[in-house]
């Protein structure tokens, strides 16, 4: 069973994030042969506080 899993800032449109997984989805059938039930996506979210670019905190290069 692929699992996908993305990591990035919030999705707060629940439309938007549906369509994620579908394209996510439907790309790994695609590479892998094997039916969408088959695939499972992950949606991990990460506030700006949480992640660093160069050393510094995304919540702090604004």
């Amino acid at each position: 069973m692929p699992i996908i899993t993305i990591e990035g800032p919030a999705i707060p449109d629940m439309s938007a994030r549906r369509k994620l997984a579908e394209e996510l989805t439907q790309a790994a059938v695609r590479a892998y042969g094997l039916p969408a039930e088959k695939m499972i996506v992950a949606i991990r979210e990460v506030s700006p506080e949480q992640v660093a670019v160069g050393g510094v905190l995304i919540a702090d290069r604004k």
